[in-house]
Formats: C-alpha cells, sequence, structure tokens
C-alpha cells in the first residue's frame, strides 16, 4: 500500500484507510448496517494485511458504539495502526453536547478515548463547521490536546473553503496550531449531491 504524508506533516498514511460507519449499526445507524466485534476484527485484520493501517471513526456513528466495536477489533495492537476520530454533531438535547466548543470537545475526547481503549489519536477532527463558537476557542482548545498528547494532529470535516481558510488563518495569527487535513463528503455516491450544495453555498466540504 502506497503511503503519502498528512497535509504539511510528518506522518505518513495510506492512500486507503477504513471507515466504520456501518460498525455496531445501532442508535439510528441500523440502516447503515450492523457489523459487530468478530467481523470488525476480520476486517481489520484484512486490511492490516493489505497495508492498510488507518482507521477512522466518529461518536456520531451509532453515538459511540462504532468507536466501541473498533476498540475491541484494534485490542492488543494499538501501536499497529493509525486511529481518527471526530465530534461536533449533537448527540443529545444538551446545547453543550455538540459543536466545536471547549466544553464539547474535551468531554468528547475523553469519553472517545475511553472508548476506543487507547490514550491518544493520531488525528482528531471537528465534524462539522459550528458557525456559533468562536474560531479562537476551538483551535486554542484543539491546540491543549496536541501538546498534553491526547491527539498527535488535529484536522476539520466538511468545511467550506472560507471556513477552513478562517480556521487556518486564525490559528496561525494567534501562535496555535492550524488543522492538518480537512475530511470532505464526497464519495462515488455522493459526489452530484455535494458539488450541489456548493454551489448554493452550503458546502459540506471544500469541494471546487
Amino acid at each position: 500500500m502506497e503511503t503519502i504524508y498528512l497535509g504539511k506533516s510528518g506522518l505518513r498514511v495510506p492512500k486507503y484507510i477504513l471507515g466504520t460507519v456501518p460498525f455496531s449499526g445501532t442508535n439510528g445507524f441500523e440502516a447503515a448496517g450492523d457489523v459487530k466485534e468478530d467481523l470488525a476484527r476480520r476486517m481489520v485484520d484484512m486490511s492490516l494485511e493489505a497495508g492498510i493501517n488507518m482507521f477512522d471513526t466518529a461518536n456520531l456513528y451509532s453515538k459511540g458504539d462504532a468507536e466501541r466495536v473498533l476498540g475491541a477489533a484494534i485490542k492488543g495492537r494499538r501501536d499497529q495502526v493509525l486511529l481518527t476520530s471526530k465530534t461536533g454533531f449533537p448527540l443529545s438535547d444538551d446545547p453543550n453536547v455538540r459543536g466545536a466548543s471547549r466544553n464539547n470537545i474535551l468531554s468528547s475526547i475523553d469519553q472517545t478515548l475511553e472508548r476506543l481503549g487507547t490514550d491518544y489519536l493520531d488525528l482528531y477532527f471537528v465534524h462539522l463547521w459550528d458557525g456559533q463558537t468562536p474560531v479562537e476557542e476551538t483551535v486554542e482548545t484543539m491546540t491543549q490536546l496536541v501538546k498534553s498528547g491526547k491527539i498527535r494532529h488535529w484536522g476539520v470535516s466538511n468545511y467550506s473553503g472560507w471556513a477552513l481558510a478562517r480556521t487556518v488563518t486564525i490559528a496561525e495569527q494567534n501562535g496555535f496550531i492550524p488543522p492538518i487535513t480537512q475530511q470532505i463528503y464526497y464519495t462515488p455516491e455522493a459526489r452530484k449531491r455535494s458539488m450541489n450544495c456548493c454551489r448554493q453555498g452550503k458546502s459540506l466540504g471544500s469541494v471546487q
């Protein structure tokens, strides 16, 4: 498997990674799949054999259950894999359990690490543009997580081009660590929808 550098970092990642939306299939994700621990472990085995050592998840997927399944699947081989997760989507009626606020990010990362059975993530994403929380608060919190060792790098997901540019600019101007990558909503099945959203000013990513 060919590897590439992640953004302008020194971290080399495989060109293909395994996503875990189908893992668990609970809490509203039943239609996405029902991959349980045994099958997830087999999928991780096959991925590693093919040179794919990076696995992407989110606290949104099955409301944390996907992280638990992935954690069980990689148990005993954390040093062989690269892990990513995300936070930002509302998971309850609590107005503080969502977005890119310091409160949500700090509580989310601890819960994610516990579910995955690890003490750090290689990459942590803000899952979507907040639009309410000051960007300074978000980038300062992510910088704090990098410096504390809970995450190695951070990125954004589903940001428009201007939102990504604003985030990077504010981080650099204030001496914080900027996001290293962007994960966009762009798939063979949803390509047309994503491009249409961009034209309507509702970009789910930075697709041009």
